[in-house]
């Protein structure tokens, strides 16, 4: 099995076509984490409203390009606890490595909510992932979680568009069960300017990686 922080960008550490994790009319699954000021916190102690739940990191370019929008969101909907879970590093490289102490992890989440202007609650995952695998180990996915527990909507990359949809119902009873989601590519400025964030290795990992990255996620939609 791959390491889970691992020090290289490789296309074969994901599975994109297995999303595992708690579906959309399924219960779901309380982890620990922490903030970035070092709080012990539950996902049970957010859910006095529904809940958006969303993965990502600093080197993370898909993350990154859904950010503001993700943010704006919060702004619309204050009747829902946005957050943000931090994860393994998408991309490490010299200039931010793979993460093996909590500490780092830490500050990497700092640095993150300082870069890209975040104002969601930020978690901290622990550094073996425990949350981030419960919840399927995508470098993007999005959750959402009623007031109750139940898992209204889930998908294996962020989608701002579909989001909305699930968030105008946030109240009721309805069930959003599409998961798979094509990815919204972030503009290659975006791409390069985040992949630099890891480092001149991260970028050249990623491109060396890319065409194995696209084969990937062309069979992971024809799987579904």
């Amino acid at each position: 099995m791959p390491e889970y922080n691992y020090t290289h960008f490789n296309p074969k550490d994901y599975n994109f076509s297995d999303f595992k994790g708690p579906k959309a009319g399924e219960h779901y699954i309380n982890f620990h984490a922490k903030t970035i000021d070092g709080k012990d916190v539950k996902l049970s102690d957010y859910l006095g409203k529904p809940v958006v739940l969303e993965t990502g990191s600093i080197t993370c370019p898909m993350y990154a390009n859904t950010s503001s929008p993700m943010n704006k969101l919060q702004e619309e909907y204050p009747d829902v606890n946005f957050l943000l879970l931090y994860i393994r590093e998408a991309h490490p490289g010299k200039r931010t490595n793979a993460t093996t102490k909590i500490e780092t992890k830490t500050l990497n989440a700092i640095a993150t909510e300082k870069l890209y202007g975040e104002k969601r609650t930020i978690l901290v995952d622990d550094i073996n992932g425990t949350a981030h695998k419960l919840y399927g180990a995508m470098p993007n996915m999005t959750y959402v979680i009623s007031k109750t527990g139940v898992v209204k909507f889930r998908a294996n990359w962020s989608d701002v568009k579909a989001l909305k949809k699930v968030l105008v119902n946030i109240n009721d009873d309805t069930l959003e069960k599409k998961d798979y989601f094509d990815i919204i590519k972030p503009s290659p400025y975006t791409a390069v300017k985040v992949l630099l964030i890891g480092g001149f290795g991260a970028l050249v990992e990623f491109l060396v990686g890319l065409p194995q990255l696209m084969r990937q996620h062309k069979e992971a939609k024809r799987a579904k």
